[in-house]
């Protein structure tokens, strides 16, 4: 039983996938919530404090989101250069730097100092990014999450915001720091009741 146990124990570690520290650091606000960002199927939008933005989405949509922005900006991307995309963790360049960008080794690329997505009036690649994403998600149940840092400015929040609806998404998940639920409010009072009539409840026979 032991030489199974640590088989089995081995198994899981060698095929296990263990979640990676985000590639940039924000600090959303908090807000009382059970629920928690979704880690597949996503495609996600986050803001620092500067008020960059980038781009990071799971793995399966990377291809199909490639594609379409190639088709839609008419760029040039060769084996070499998808594969690289596919392994980056995040898309925060303009996409004329985006190939030498993801080609950079994981240490390289955390001693540069990344400009983020371009989101204004004459080249909005935020948008870009996102109209993208919504034509590779055809047909796929896609999470649409936005991430923002505390002290970011609302009119880049606003940008994304936008960029979404102008591509019909009016459903998306704000991504925040979730707190428990102070003890005495109303909110509290309301769980506790439904905690207490879900344990009194019973079939009827």
């Amino acid at each position: 039983m032991c030489d199974v146990a640590f088989l089995l124990l081995t198994f899981f570690i060698l095929v296990g996938k263990f979640k990676s520290s985000e590639a940039i650091a924000v600090t959303p606000p908090s807000s009382v919530s059970n629920k928690v960002a979704a880690e597949k199927d996503y495609f996600m939008v986050t803001i620092d404090k500067d008020n960059k933005a980038f781009v990071s989405m799971d793995d399966d949509l990377k291809s199909d989101v490639l594609d379409e922005v190639i088709k839609m900006r008419n760029l040039s991307f060769d084996e070499k250069d998808r594969k690289a995309f596919e392994k980056a963790d995040f898309v925060g360049v303009p996409l004329g730097q985006l190939k030498q960008f993801d080609l950079m080794s994981s240490d390289d690329q955390s001693k540069v100092n990344v400009p983020g997505i371009p989101y204004d009036s004459t080249n909005n690649e935020l948008k870009t990014w996102i109209t993208a994403a919504v034509q590779a998600a055809q047909g796929k149940q896609v999470k649409w999450l936005i991430k923002a840092d505390g002290d970011a400015k609302y009119p880049t929040f606003k940008k994304a915001i936008d960029a979404f609806k102008d591509n019909e998404v009016y459903k998306y998940n704000l991504v925040t720091n979730a707190e428990e639920v102070p003890e005495g409010s109303e909110l509290w009072k309301v769980n506790m009741q439904r905690l207490l009539e879900g344990k009194g409840s019973k079939p009827s026979e």
